[in-house]
C-alpha cells in the first residue's frame, strides 16, 4: 500500500512539470488517479491538481473540484486537504468578485493555520491572505503576508519557493518599487529555469516586462511580453494569455500604436468574460477606456470607465476604484464638474498612498496639476506637478532603470555561468563515458582474448589427453596382443612344433594321429588371430558390426548342433566400444556360445543384448542339463570368463543348476 501511494504522489509530481500541449493528457491522466482511488488522500491531491489546473481554463470545473476535495477531506480528517480547498476557494471567489464568501474561506483558512504543527496551513493562509490584499489594492497589508509564507517555505519545495518569491515581486511592483520588485522577479524566474517548470518561467517574464514597461522601457518589455505569451499558449493556460494581452495592450498604447492596443485589449476583455474572471474584466474594462481617453474618445471612455467601476467596488479593489474616478473627473467638461472634484482628487491620492501604490500617487498628482491649472491656480498646480515628478522619479528614474538593467546582467550572468557549468558536466560526464567504455571495451577485449586464449588451451588439452588415452588404449591392445601371442599362440606354435617332431620320428604308423592334431591346433591358432585381428581394426568401432559378427558366429555353431536360438538387441546399435571392450565382450560370448554348444545339451538358448543405464547388459541362457560350479573340475574356460570381464572393468555373474539350465550375465560400464 505504501509502495502504491508512494508511486501515485510521483505521478503527480511528474504531471505537474509536463508541456502545455499535453495538458488534456495531465487532467485525464488526474481523473483516471480519481477513478481508481476513491476515498483517500491521493484522491484528494488528484482533486487539487485538477482544480489547479482547470482554473486557469474552466472556473466553474475547478471549483467543483475543489469542494470534492474539502468534502473529501473532511470525511478523513486531513487538514492538508482542507488548507489547499480553502486556499482555492478564496482565489476563485475573490477572482468571481464574490468578496464576502473570499473572506469567509479566509477565515475558515486562518483557524486552521492556528495550529502549530500545520506548517502546510500556516504557508497557504499567508498566501491566500496576502494575494487576498494585493488584489484589493491593499498593498501594505499584503507584502507581509506573502513575505512570511517565502519563509516558510525557505527549505520547501523550490516550485513552491519560486512562486512564492515571484507574487513577493509582483507586491514590491505595486508598490511602484521596481528595483525589488525585478529583484524578485529574477531569483523567481532563476529557480523556475532551474527546476524547468514552464508556467512559472512564464509568469516571471511578464512580471518582468511589467518592470520595463513602467520605466518606459517598451521595446524590452515587448521582447518579454512576446515569450511569455507564447509560452502560456504552449501550456494551454488562457488565464495567462489573458494577462499578456492586457501587457502587450499597455505596451502598444504607451508606443501610439493604438490600433493593436485596442485588439489586445478586446481580446483580452472577451476572454475575462469568458472564464468568468470579474477582476481580469474590470481592468480590461479600465485599460480600454484609458485608450479611448487618449484617443478623444470621451463618451465611450466614460461608459467603459463606469462599468469597470462597479466591477472594482464589488472586488473591493480600491486602489482600482480610486485610479478611475481620477480618470472620471479628468473627463468631465467645465459644465459637469462638481465643486467637490478637489477633494475627490485629493481623497484619491491619500488612499493610494495608504494602499501603498506610489505609481497611481503620482498619477493623481498630475492630475490634481492639470485640474489647478484649469482653474488658474498656477503655485498648486506646480506643487503638484513636483510632487508627481518626484514620485515619477523615485519608482521610474535613471538611478532605477541602471539598477534593473545591472540586476538583468547579474541574472544573465548567473545563468550563463550555470549553462557554462552545466556544459562542463557535460563534457566531464561524456569524457567519463567514453573512459568508461574504454574500459569496458578493453576488459572486453581481454575477457573475449583470455577466453579464446582458454578455449584454445582446453581444445589442446582435450586433444592431448585423448592423444593420450589412445596412446594408452594402443599401448594396452599392443601389451594384450603381445600376452596374446606369447600364451596362447606361443603355447600352440609350441605344441605343433613338438608334435611334428615326434610325428617325424614316430615309426608304429600314427603319424597320421598326429598330423591331425597338428591341423586342430593350427586351425583354433588361425581362428583366435583372425578374431585378435577383428577387434583390433577401426572399422569394427561401431556396435552394429559387433552384433554382425556374433550373429554369424553363433549361426555356424548352433546350426551344425540343430539348437533352437533367438537372439535379439534392443537400441543398442548407437553404442561406440572400444579395442579392448570389443574384443574381451567378443571372447566372452565366443567362449560361452561354445561352451553351452559342446556341453550343455540344451536344444534351446536365448541370448538378449541391452542397454541398461549407463551398461551394455548381454544375458546367454540355455535350457540344458545345467552344472554345480563347487563339484565340476576347474577349467580354463571359466577363468577366462571371469579375467576377460575384470579387464574391461565388467561385472559377470553365473547361474546355473543341475537339470535347470545355465544363465550367464555381462554387464558391461560405457561412457
Amino acid at each position: 500500500m505504501v509502495k502504491k501511494e508512494f508511486t501515485l504522489v510521483l505521478l503527480l509530481l511528474f504531471m505537474a512539470m509536463l508541456p502545455g500541449r499535453a495538458q488534456t493528457v495531465v487532467i485525464d491522466s488526474l481523473l483516471k488517479i480519481v477513478a481508481i482511488h476513491p476515498n483517500d488522500t491521493n484522491e484528494i491531491r488528484a482533486l487539487d491538481r485538477l482544480a489547479s489546473e482547470l482554473m486557469r481554463k474552466d472556473m466553474d470545473r475547478a471549483k467543483s473540484y475543489v469542494y470534492q476535495q474539502i468534502t473529501l477531506a473532511k470525511e478523513l480528517r486531513t487538514d492538508f486537504g482542507l488548507a489547499s480547498g480553502y486556499s482555492g476557494l478564496v482565489a476563485m471567489h475573490q477572482q468571481a468578485g464574490h468578496i464576502d464568501s473570499a473572506q469567509c474561506y479566509l477565515s475558515l483558512l486562518e483557524l486552521l493555520a492556528q495550529n502549530p504543527t500545520n506548517k502546510k496551513a500556516k504557508i497557504n493562509y499567508n498566501n491566500s491572505a496576502g494575494l487576498f490584499y494585493k488584489n484589493q489594492g491593499k498593498i501594505k497589508e499584503a507584502l507581509p503576508f506573502l513575505q512570511e509564507a517565502l519563509r516558510l517555505l525557505k527549505n520547501g519545495d523550490k516550485t513552491a519557493r519560486a512562486g512564492q518569491t515571484l507574487n513577493v515581486g509582483n507586491a514590491y511592483y505595486n508598490l511602484g518599487e521596481l528595483k525589488n520588485a525585478a529583484n524578485y522577479h529574477l531569483k523567481a524566474l532563476a529557480l523556475f529555469d532551474e527546476v524547468k517548470n514552464k508556467r512559472g518561467q512564464s509568469f516571471c517574464l511578464n512580471s518582468l516586462g511589467n518592470d520595463y514597461s513602467d520605466l518606459k522601457q517598451y521595446g524590452v518589455a515587448e521582447k518579454y511580453f512576446l515569450q511569455s505569451e507564447k509560452l502560456k499558449e504552449e501550456l494551454g493556460d488562457k488565464r495567462g494569455v489573458l494577462t499578456s494581452w492586457m501587457s502587450l495592450g499597455v505596451v502598444y498604447q504607451q508606443t501610439n500604436k493604438e490600433d493593436l492596443s485596442m485588439l489586445y485589449f478586446n481580446k483580452a476583455l472577451v476572454r475575462a468574460q469568458e472564464l468568468k474572471l470579474s477582476m481580469e474584466e474590470a481592468r480590461s474594462l479600465f485599460n480600454i477606456g484609458s485608450l479611448l481617453k487618449q484617443t478623444r474618445k470621451i463618451e465611450e471612455a466614460i461608459k467603459k470607465f463606469s462599468e469597470a467601476l462597479i466591477l472594482a467596488r464589488q472586488l473591493g479593489d480600491s486602489a482600482l476604484v480610486s485610479r478611475i474616478k481620477i480618470y472620471q473627473i479628468a473627463l468631465r467638461n467645465d459644465q459637469q464638474k462638481e465643486l467637490d472634484e478637489e477633494q475627490t482628487l485629493l481623497k484619491n491620492i491619500k488612499i493610494s498612498i495608504e494602499v501603498g501604490s506610489l505609481d497611481n500617487s503620482a498619477e493623481g498628482h498630475f492630475e490634481l496639476a492639470k485640474w489647478y491649472e484649469s482653474r488658474k491656480e498656477f503655485k498648486k498646480a506646480f506643487e503638484n506637478l513636483k510632487l508627481g515628478q518626484q514620485l515619477t522619479d523615485s519608482i521610474k528614474g535613471k538611478q532605477v532603470i541602471l539598477q534593473l538593467k545591472k540586476l538583468e546582467e547579474e541574472y544573465n550572468a548567473e545563468k550563463k555561468e550555470k549553462e557554462i557549468a552545466l556544459l562542463k558536466k557535460d563534457q566531464e560526464l561524456q569524457t567519463l563515458t567514453l573512459s568508461r567504455q574504454r574500459v569496458i571495451i578493453i576488459l572486453g577485449s581481454i575477457g573475449l582474448i583470455s577466453i579464446l586464449v582458454i578455449a584454445v588451451l582446453l581444445v589442446n588439452r582435450y586433444r592431448v589427453m585423448n592423444r593420450t588415452k589412445r596412446l594408452l588404449e594402443i599401448e594396452k591392445v599392443r601389451n594384450n596382443i603381445a600376452r596374446d601371442l606369447h600364451d596362447d599362440m606361443g603355447s600352440a606354435l609350441s605344441s605343433i612344433n613338438i608334435l611334428s617332431q615326434v610325428a617325424l620320428v614316430e615309426k608304429n604308423g600314427n603319424t597320421q594321429s598326429y598330423l591331425q592334431r597338428i591341423g586342430d591346433q593350427s586351425a583354433r591358432m588361425m581362428e583366435d588371430m583372425g578374431d585378435m585381428v577383428w577387434s583390433i581394426n577401426p572399422r569394427n568401432d561401431s556396435m552394429s558390426k559387433v552384433l554382425i559378427r556374433m550373429r554369424e558366429f553363433a549361426s555356424e555353431i548352433f546350426e551344425l548342433k540343430n539348437i533352437e536360438y533367438q537372439f535379439t538387441e534392443n537400441g543398442i546399435e548407437h553404442l561406440t566400444l572400444n579395442a579392448e571392450q570389443r574384443k574381451n565382450l567378443f571372447l566372452i560370448f565366443k567362449e560361452t556360445i561354445n561352451n553351452a554348444a559342446k556341453y550343455s545339451q540344451a536344444n534351446k538358448i536365448e541370448i538378449n543384448l541391452h542397454q541398461q543405464d549407463h551398461a551394455l547388459v548381454m544375458s546367454i541362457k540355455d535350457n540344458g542339463q545345467g552344472f554345480d560350479e563347487q563339484k565340476v573340475k576347474a577349467g580354463n574356460g571359466l577363468r577366462n570368463l571371469r579375467e576377460r570381464a575384470k579387464e574391461i572393468n565388467a561385472s559377470l555373474v553365473l547361474k546355473s543348476k543341475v537339470g535347470a539350465g545355465t544363465e550367464v550375465n555381462l554387464k558391461v560400464p560405457i561412457a
